[in-house]
């Protein structure tokens, strides 16, 4: 039931907008009544966050299947999940740019610390692997910052929509940004304050 009333929250948000989802829709669009949609969840609010949460993990499953390990190079390992995630914001029949265009009104810290939490996995493994080609300091902090940066940038060129930065160039950029911070060598000891 929790899965059906989930999924009817994410047609809903999809054919009908944020602002025109309501409880009464989503218990239609499961096939139940509102009552039998408030024993599993006590608000619209709530039923939102439960799919912003499937959501983040949804992705985050996704990005454990590429297989973005396979590839030495950083800048191909950080070029494929940027492209990643710009494919993952236009998928859905929409149902992600509504989600991105109302970013700030939504539950979105828990979406966030779920794929930091992918993030630093797939870090963790690269760098193990790589330990001598890029010895890191600070990997948690590294990942933190890239994290919040690239889903802040993404997020706000997919709601502003006006076409001024082309996707294809923004991935780039991000990519040499990304790939080149995570590769620089730790600081040594005198030159940190």
């Amino acid at each position: 039931m929790v899965k059906t009333l989930i999924d009817a929250t994410a047609r809903v948000i999809q054919q009908q907008g944020l602002d025109n989802t309501t409880t009464a829709r989503i218990a239609e669009a499961a096939g139940v009544s509102v009552g039998s949609l408030y024993q599993y969840f006590g608000d619209k609010d709530s039923l939102i966050e439960a799919l912003m949460e499937s959501l983040a993990e949804d992705i985050g499953s996704g990005l454990r299947h590429l297989p973005l390990l396979d590839n030495d190079d950083m800048h191909a390992l950080v070029g494929n999940a940027i492209r990643f995630g710009f494919a993952v914001l236009h998928s859905r029949d929409g149902l992600y740019l509504e989600l991105v265009r109302n970013w700030h009104r939504l539950p979105t810290n828990r979406v966030v610390d779920v794929l930091q939490q992918h993030f630093m996995e797939l870090a963790r493994l690269y760098f193990l692997r790589h330990y001598r080609d890029y010895p890191i300091d600070n990997l948690e902090v590294r990942v933190f910052i890239v994290t919040n940066s690239v889903l802040f940038t993404m997020v706000r060129h997919i709601s502003q929509n006006n076409g001024l930065i082309r996707e294809s160039a923004l991935a780039t950029e991000l990519t040499s940004m990304v790939a080149n911070y995570m590769t620089q060598p730790p600081q040594s000891p005198e030159a940190q304050p």
